[in-house]
């Protein structure tokens, strides 16, 4: 989209158009690159953008350093170009370089969550060159909506995008796990509990539960304190010298969470033992528990894989997703989903097509998005896996998911034939590592569906039969369910026991639900 052209009277213009921008600059708000000491900290950040012209102008192109590349977009008049500086960040400027094709009209807006946004700056009379922008406020995310071309016939093109401000406190403790006492594993679905979000635990409050904190990837602490209050005036507060951190004792049972009330909960990681010297900020979440039970709200889910999920039963003809719906229907509970699902790809093929980018960046918002990898991709080549999720699908989380909103990566089982590894016991080892290490790495709060252990756990009793079809590699209709249950008791938040037997024989499907329910926390 390079626009030519090599009169001297359309350079004198263009330059006379920056000079006399940058003068505007002193009384709208923007002002010199000079004038600005932060750093630049968006260069090498995940972007996304409504459109691109070519492979050749990406969106990355404009958060390279080099302003020789560029992102171009659809010839159109409305789009966005959004960058996730990848936490909290005191924001001072936006710098844009134009190409020839710049916006006349644009609106800077900030957010920390990526889905609501505050505006920033705004104008109708850009000027193209180079603008450095003023603008003030805490944001992860800078998204620049691009309203007004200067170049009807085109749309919209930048050489560099630059975000200059400063790190905010980061925190020390990474999650706060909710856990189940009994079995020691965490409540999948609610656990790990999104910093600032609000949980209702009115259907888990007579169920024997502890909080448990976890500290980000290196950092070391002297102790963690947690402070626990409630709004009729109840208080808790405990502080661990050694990991593990739990709030009452090691899985020993947190009475106040039983009763009914609301209540804070504040964890600080500190660099000294008994709560001395505050490391990072805070990690908060406020709890409710009702006197009686709430109705549940419908839960809006988009599923993302290929044949794992999207194998059809035999009995009845529906996919995962369907049969987890079936489920919730016979429950009483709503799940509203979107399903892009292509046998044989892997996410990052299915990504290109561009449905799952047109289904996160749509008006709907998700409580969850799950995702199933090609079968042995996480296990082999979990470089590839990792690139997927944290350079492609990770920057559209923040606009897609709701507040609190998390991802789900559904854990492959090991296929029969273990190839290229010598034994199923190592392709399951490689499966639970590379899982792990997905999970930590990927920066939206996320949960593993353990899909693998359930798996291994009947596999070993009754061998692959039991849950593969023929062909060693696809789920056969117990499995299916075993997947739904699982799906229904991370993303409805309760425990699958009671739920309807839908095809199977009834105690074939309870003994299901009770492996389901072991495994996620219930």
């Amino acid at each position: 989209m390079t626009v030519l052209d090599t009169s001297r009277n359309r350079h004198r213009l263009v330059l006379g158009a920056v000079l006399l921008g940058l003068f505007a600059g002193f009384l709208t708000g923007a002002v010199p690159r000079a004038a600005a000491a932060d750093a630049v900290v968006s260069q090498g950040k995940p972007v996304t953008a409504s459109s691109t012209e070519s492979a050749g102008t990406a969106a990355a192109a404009a958060v390279d350093g080099n302003d020789g590349t560029r992102w171009s977009s659809a010839f159109s008049a409305e789009q966005w170009f959004q960058v996730d500086l990848g936490a909290a960040t005191t924001v001072s400027q936006v710098a844009v370089n134009w190409e020839s094709a710049y916006a006349k009209a644009f609106t800077i807006r900030l957010s920390t969550d990526g889905s609501t946004f505050t505006p920033a700056y705004s104008t109708t009379t850009g000027t193209g060159g180079r603008q450095d922008i003023a603008v003030s406020g805490t944001a992860r995310y800078v998204r620049i909506d691009l309203t007004g071309r200067a170049l009807p016939s085109y749309g919209y093109s930048m050489w560099e995008f630059q975000v200059r401000g400063t790190a905010t406190a980061t925190r020390a403790v990474a999650d706060v796990a909710l856990v189940n006492n009994a079995s020691r594993k965490p409540v999948l679905g609610l656990s790990p509990l999104v910093d600032g979000s609000v949980v209702d635990l009115t259907r888990l409050a007579n169920r024997g539960l502890s909080l448990r904190a976890t500290l980000a990837n290196g950092v070391t602490a002297g102790s963690v304190g947690f402070t626990l209050v409630g709004a009729k005036g109840s208080t808790y507060t405990r502080t661990e010298n050694t990991a593990p951190y739990f709030l009452c004792n090691d899985y020993v049972d947190c009475p106040l969470l039983a009763t009914a009330d609301s209540y804070a909960l504040t964890v600080q990681a500190y660099s000294g033992a008994n709560a001395s010297g505050p490391l990072g900020a805070p990690f908060t979440v406020r709890f409710s528990v009702s006197a009686t039970a709430v109705a549940p709200a419908p839960v809006d889910v988009l599923f993302v894989g290929n044949s794992l999920i999207g194998t059809a039963t035999t009995a009845t003809g529906a996919d995962t997703p369907k049969v987890v719906q079936q489920l919730a229907t016979a429950a009483g509970r709503t799940l509203r989903f979107t399903e892009v699902v292509h046998f044989g790809n892997t996410l990052q093929q299915t990504w290109d097509g561009g449905e799952v980018a047109a289904a996160l960046s749509g008006s709907t918002k998700y409580d969850y998005v799950v995702l199933q990898e090609y079968s042995t991709l996480v296990a082999t080549d979990p470089a590839a896996a990792a690139r997927t999720l944290v350079d492609t699908y990770s920057p559209t989380f923040g606009r897609a998911l709701k507040p609190g909103g998390k991802v789900v990566l559904f854990k492959n089982w090991a296929l029969v034939d273990p190839a290229p590894f010598p034994s199923r016991a190592a392709n399951v080892a490689a499966i639970d590592t590379n899982y792990a290490a997905l999970s930590t790495g990927l920066p939206t709060p996320n949960a593993l569906a353990p899909i693998s252990e359930e798996f291994e756990a009947l596999v070993a009793a009754k061998g692959t039969s039991y849950l593969i079809v023929a062909d060693g590699k696809h789920p056969n209709d117990t499995a299916i369910y075993l997947d739904a249950a699982t799906l229904y008791g991370i993303l409805f938040r309760e425990s699958p026991r009671a739920l309807g037997p839908l095809y199977l024989a009834p105690a074939t499907a309870t003994s299901l639900r009770e492996v389901a329910a072991t495994a996620i926390g219930y």
